[in-house]
């Protein structure tokens, strides 16, 4: 047997920070004390602070001696920092875990056996679990994308309530010649680099494998990015406009038309945001009888929660 084939595969992991400290210490526990280090894989860390303010560096100071690099110094955002990470450390299989999220127990031996079984896989993901501020269980989610055509259907798997389909994120890892063929994290998008960089994936003809452990544990508080939801759409609305909008073979034309249909109502749903409470209840039933399939959406639905809840309080205070 030759070296290479005898060499442990090697994790390489980033964790973007900045004034994350109450959950910081937590997610980088949660990689370096994963299981199966030095005999099943080997490691290459870095975390990467933004400046903060709170004591994060503190924290990650503590684990300098396990850490391949770290830094805490001002940056250009959350897609910098990443890329950052990556530019210090090498390895065969990457992901990289938000300073709020984490991963569960033996998250990269699960990872390891899947790149086992599916040399041909470029991204490998699992279950993902979702836990409120404290840690506590909300409930698993099970992604399921697998082609250009389903990334690009928001409808169907980022917007859709029963299930929601679309990876969330610490869930996911990918190779190293995933990465060397499409590059670096995009750093102009605020909200959407993950996806982002998955559809640049599927646009090269990625493979993905799944397994259905839970790997990875979602922290949903008040003060994660991803709550700003609508600013969120927008930007996978901007990511997938190109692809449904433009003749390509991959896709199903009745198919696009479809997308192309909902992405204008959704943008009109966000766009009546800024309408006062009582003329935005009226744009969203009228928006309801141009398309009876806005009544499925949950984000509809929460919209027009919302605008009531303000109509009402407005009246009454009155």
């Amino acid at each position: 047997m030759s070296n290479s084939s005898q060499r442990l595969p090697v994790f390489r992991i980033v964790t973007p920070s900045f004034n994350q400290a109450e959950y910081l210490e937590q997610t980088i526990t949660s990689v370096l004390s994963q299981q199966g280090r030095g005999t099943e894989f080997e490691l290459q860390y870095a975390v990467v602070d933004g400046g903060s303010t709170d004591g994060s560096a503190d924290i990650i100071a503590k684990y300098r001696n396990e850490l391949t690099f770290w830094c805490s110094e001002k940056d250009r955002g959350q897609s910098h920092a990443i890329n950052k990470g990556f530019e210090q450390i090498d390895g065969d299989i990457c992901a990289y875990i938000n300073s709020d999220d984490y991963y569960l127990p033996d998250a990269f031996r699960h990872i390891v056996s899947l790149r086992n079984e599916n040399p041909h896989a470029d991204l490998l993901y699992g279950v993902c679990r979702k836990v409120d501020a404290t840690g506590r269980t909300i409930r698993d989610q099970i992604s399921d994308i697998s082609s250009l055509a389903e990334i690009v259907d928001l409808w169907n798997h980022w917007l859709n309530p029963n299930p929601n389909r679309n990876f969330i994120q610490p869930e996911v890892f990918w190779t190293r010649r995933l990465s060397e063929r499409i590059g670096r994290f995009d750093e102009s998008l605020h909200y959407t680099m993950d996806f982002d960089y998955w559809l640049r994936g599927f646009d090269t003809g990625m493979k993905v494998a799944r397994t259905d452990v839970p790997l990875a544990a979602f922290r949903i508080h008040a003060g994660q990015k991803t709550t700003a939801r609508n600013a969120s759409i927008l930007e996978l609305l901007d990511r997938v406009a190109p692809y449904i909008t433009t003749q390509d073979a991959r896709m199903d034309p009745d198919h696009q038309r479809q997308m192309q249909r909902h992405s204008r109502l959704t943008r009109r749903v966000i766009a009546s945001a800024d309408a006062a409470p009582e003329r935005r209840v009226l744009s969203l039933l009228a928006l309801a009888g141009d398309e009876p399939g806005l009544l499925n959406s949950r984000h509809y639905w929460r919209q027009m929660r919302r605008s009531g809840k303000r109509v009402f309080w407005k009246r009454h205070a009155a």
